[in-house]
């Protein structure tokens, strides 16, 4: 997986509530990449691709 930075529950909803995107409803790291972590994540107001550099 090419998670390689774990973000815990409560660090998500930290992200989400810094840039305004509603609430957390769920977040999944994506299996694909090469030297960035991305998650897909979903909240109140849509879905979201967040890629960690």
């Amino acid at each position: 997986m090419a998670v390689y930075t774990s973000l815990s529950d409560s660090d998500m909803r930290a992200l989400v509530a810094d840039y305004y995107l509603g609430e957390l409803v769920s977040f999944q790291g994506i299996s694909g990449g090469v030297e960035n972590t991305n998650y897909f994540l979903t909240t109140t107001t849509g879905k979201y691709v967040v890629t960690l550099f």
